[in-house]
């Protein structure tokens, strides 16, 4: 009886909808279309902006590391990517003059002032507000107007991964939670915006090693993240390679290399990388630590640590 009501109730609501714009209007709420802030579109996507209130996207703006490293928003040339008007393929965006301290929010990445509408990958029904269908939303281009310099990168690696599929993970849910809105809609792949910055794992390297009298070679190829690592267009991540060097179960010696993100030291995509560490005792073991550090983080996080024989 239930599904019956609401079927019933579903097949009311489409026929009017859809056959009179006047009945459409009763259900807009023209605030949406007036760039509110992202607690508004709370109201019906609960589940993603709690995913987003979680997100370095949603603390682009008032984040300590951000007021110290734009000099407290004085370097002009860094603001826009932190609080968005809109944002559009390959293109830097504008900064926008209202709501900054929401970062990069909800409307920056989905309304767009050509349609008036709302964008999104998928072709959906709206009363609230008019939506717009726009597949770059499950491509990596959609990510490129800020993350130019990673988008590049991965543009090299000819990846069948995407941005969204690493770092907006997706499950079947419904993109709405309001009654009675969320009877009109059916399951779809929803992606996470909580959007993390995932660590690389030991899989992710191919390392072979060298010896001669004066040097220890490290041979390292990032063989499963279609970027450089670390990779930034703004900021200082790094990674450290660390080798401790031992003789007969003792340890001799250490040394370690700080490898940045510019594209000329970083480990890029399919590519091995060689690293030199002067050898001043003797040794019949080594162990190699490799870590990275993201900009505003104060400390560092192991990614692998393996131990090899000579």
């Amino acid at each position: 009886m239930k599904k019956l009501r609401i079927i019933i109730f579903s097949g009311i609501c489409l026929f009017l909808l859809s056959s009179c714009d006047r009945v459409f209007k009763i259900f807009e709420e023209k605030d949406l279309l007036e760039r509110p802030k992202a607690e508004r579109c709370a109201d019906c996507h609960q589940l993603i902006y709690e995913q987003w209130r979680k997100s370095r996207h949603s603390k682009s703006w008032v984040s300590e590391h951000f007021k110290k490293s734009s000099e407290n928003y004085s370097k002009v040339k860094c603001l826009s990517c932190h609080a968005p008007y809109e944002i559009d393929v390959l293109e830097k965006p504008e900064l926008r003059d209202f709501h900054r301290e929401d970062g990069i929010n909800c409307v920056s990445c989905h309304f767009k002032d050509e349609t008036k509408s709302m964008h999104g990958p998928y072709d959906v029904f709206s009363p609230p507000h008019p939506s717009t269908q726009d597949k770059n939303y499950i491509k990596s281009e959609i990510c490129s107007g800020c993350h130019q310099e990673t988008y590049k990168q991965w543009k090299k690696t000819n990846s069948k991964e995407t941005c969204q599929s690493c770092h907006m993970p997706h499950k079947k849910e419904k993109l709405i939670q309001k009654f009675p809105f969320y009877l009109l809609h059916s399951k779809k792949e929803v992606y996470n915006h909580s959007t993390p910055a995932l660590i690389s794992k030991e899989k992710d390297f191919e390392i072979r090693f060298k010896k001669d009298e004066d040097n220890l070679f490290v041979y390292i190829k990032n063989i499963g993240v279609p970027h450089n690592l670390p990779t930034a267009d703004q900021g200082k991540p790094k990674f450290y390679v660390d080798v401790i060097f031992y003789k007969n179960g003792k340890e001799v010696s250490k040394d370690f290399q700080t490898i940045s993100f510019k594209n000329d030291e970083a480990f890029i995509f399919n590519k091995e990388k060689e690293i030199s560490f002067f050898v001043f005792e003797e040794f019949d073991k080594i162990k190699l630590i490799i870590s990275r550090k993201l900009s505003y983080e104060k400390n560092s996080e192991k990614i692998l640590e393996m131990e090899k024989k000579f």
